[in-house]
């Protein structure tokens, strides 16, 4: 049976159109493939290969090590073979190509070269680890409700409560939350067992709080709320009826 590869998650955050706020995080896989091997390994587990714009590449590059390639989901448009495109069907204008790159119209596939952190067309048999991505966005619910009731319903009718776990995410919840009717709204972060949780287990290591983590709160105060004014966290009664903040899955 086929089990998925030993893989490291980053993330990154990007703004797709004026309107739309999404967000992406990128998981690194070690196994070696073809292109479009890898483009199926992706699909089968998370949504594509990863989109990257050039300002992503030197961080998501710096967190790995040597000077092989990686493939992402970049390829030369099969009609139109100096256009390239990427795996949603964009076409991919704004590139960060080494210098000389790309070399050889044969070559159809693209990959960052990890010691430049610039990109570099292969051969798309070329063997290589590579990126996929899942793709996510916020979304504001604007009915009353408690955390529990909130909790719910975003796990039913999207993935979970919002988890505003890096600056990159609190921007997106900062545009979404500005349509709430109430002036906080319920996130996926509640207090059990002496600390404060994301609901999908992530620890809470990147912190936006009123004033200092409260470290006992009372017990009626063991929910997490963002306020759309302050643009910080607080804690709350739990049973307040609020707006809330979900995540949900989002085309690429």
């Amino acid at each position: 049976m086929e089990t998925k590869a030993s893989f490291t998650a980053f993330l990154f955050w990007s703004l797709f159109g004026l309107y739309t706020s999404l967000y992406r995080v990128h998981t690194y896989v070690s196994h070696s493939y073809k292109w479009k091997e890898a483009q199926d390994y992706c699909k089968r587990y998370w949504d594509d290969l990863s989109i990257f714009n050039k300002d992503e590449l030197k961080p998501y590059s710096d967190n790995l090590q040597g000077t092989a390639n990686v493939w992402i989901g970049l390829f030369r448009d099969p009609q139109y073979i100096n256009t390239w495109r990427w795996v949603n069907g964009q076409g991919a204008t704004d590139l960060s190509w080494d210098g000389g790159e790309p070399s050889s119209l044969s070559e159809k596939c693209a990959g960052v070269r990890l010691s430049s952190a610039k990109l570099h067309d292969l051969d798309c048999n070329t063997l290589a680890p590579f990126y996929c991505m899942n793709v996510f966005e916020l979304v504001i619910v604007q009915q009353e409700s408690t955390w529990e009731e909130a909790w719910i319903f975003c796990e039913k009718n999207y993935i979970s409560l919002a988890v505003l776990s890096s600056e990159l995410i609190m921007k997106e919840a900062m545009e979404k939350s500005t349509t709430a009717k109430t002036k906080v709204v319920w996130i996926g972060l509640g207090f059990l067992a002496g600390q404060w949780f994301w609901v999908n287990g992530e620890g809470v290591g990147y912190m936006v709080w009123s004033s200092a983590q409260l470290q006992c709160p009372a017990m009626n105060q063991r929910c997490g709320v963002y306020d759309v004014q302050q643009q910080v966290w607080k804690s709350a009664d739990c049973e307040e009826r609020l707006n809330f903040l979900c995540v949900k899955k989002s085309p690429i």
